[in-house]
């Protein structure tokens, strides 16, 4: 099997392809990404610098993938909208696009929990069928749900094309190095008062088995992936060894924004503090019962691995 993957350098993209590359199934790997990738790559990996911003039609001709797997995806918050817009949705039309030209039969897409957005009113656990609304001012959400509504129009002009989309919680394990993992590194956590939601983490291997698997049966669909079980905010902070200081949701949301709007942050907007104030977890057991699959990590092991690692 030859698969293609945009954002192949990125935290997923290098996981997985370190993965593949061991797997006799697989013949060769095309990794697209406007930086090149901080691991060696084996012999089996052809990795070529571009912006998914650009066409890539001829890439993928040439190649002829017989999987595309697009991890292209702007993670860390930024204040030029527009572009991360660009980034992340240019990219997946162009993906798109190059996908009919090329003739690639199957496509996986990581998309996110978060675009079910958190809400005061949110059940125990959302699933497949909840309705999708991601909070206003959360650019990655909300360019994640409109990523959602291309591919689905996309499947309904392309009936040949088989499509995956995985929504992942937070993804976490010994190679993570984004936004989110940074702000574990500090010796203090901020919390909201009188709130303490459970969160989930998947593992990153899990993730990377996941796609494998989803590869091998060409499985399609659209399915929540995350470890089982939940932490606290509370919960994390003890095991992390951080000092949890909770401030008034007015007054902590007015500073986060203040400090974004001025620039004197750039980790997120007020918008993202509504995932440690509400609810927002998810159910797998569509993937468990369709693909049989049991996650290797639950979110507490996932959790663990990460504070052992920090120490």
């Amino acid at each position: 099997m030859k698969v293609a993957i945009t954002g192949g350098s990125g935290y997923i993209g290098s996981c997985l392809i370190k993965k593949l590359e061991q797997q006799p199934w697989i013949k060769s790997v095309l990794s697209i990404d406007v930086k090149l990738s901080n691991v060696q790559l084996g012999n089996k990996v052809n990795h070529i610098t571009h912006d998914v911003t650009l066409p890539f039609d001829d890439l993928l001709t040439e190649f002829k993938p017989d999987v595309l797997i697009h991890l292209s995806f702007v993670l860390n918050p930024s204040h030029n909208k527009d572009q991360t817009h660009k980034i992340n949705l240019s990219g997946l039309t162009n993906a798109l696009q190059a996908v009919v030209k090329a003739n690639v039969k199957y496509v996986i897409y990581f998309s996110s929990t978060t675009i079910y957005g958190a809400h005061s009113d949110n059940p125990e656990w959302l699933n497949e069928k909840s309705v999708i609304r991601p909070k206003d001012d959360f650019q990655y959400a909300l360019d994640k749900a409109e990523s959602e509504a291309l591919i689905k129009d996309f499947n309904s002009n392309n009936k040949t094309i088989k499509t995956l989309i995985l929504r992942g919680c937070p993804v976490m394990g010994p190679n993570v190095d984004n936004f989110i993992s940074r702000a574990f590194q500090k010796p203090v956590l901020i919390g909201i008062k009188n709130y303490n939601p459970p969160l989930q983490f998947i593992h990153e291997d899990d993730v990377v088995e996941l796609m494998e698997l989803c590869m091998q049966k060409k499985f399609t669909g659209t399915y929540n992936i995350a470890g089982n079980g939940t932490m606290k905010w509370s919960e994390m902070a003890e095991l992390i060894q951080a000092r949890m200081i909770k401030l008034p949701s007015f007054l902590l949301y007015f500073l986060t924004e203040f400090t974004w709007q001025s620039r004197l942050q750039s980790e997120s907007n007020s918008a993202g503090l509504d995932f440690i104030k509400y609810r927002w977890t998810v159910s797998t057991q569509k993937i468990k019962a369709k693909l049989n699959y049991q996650f290797r990590y639950s979110t507490q092991d996932v959790w663990r691995i990460f504070c052992e690692q920090r120490t």
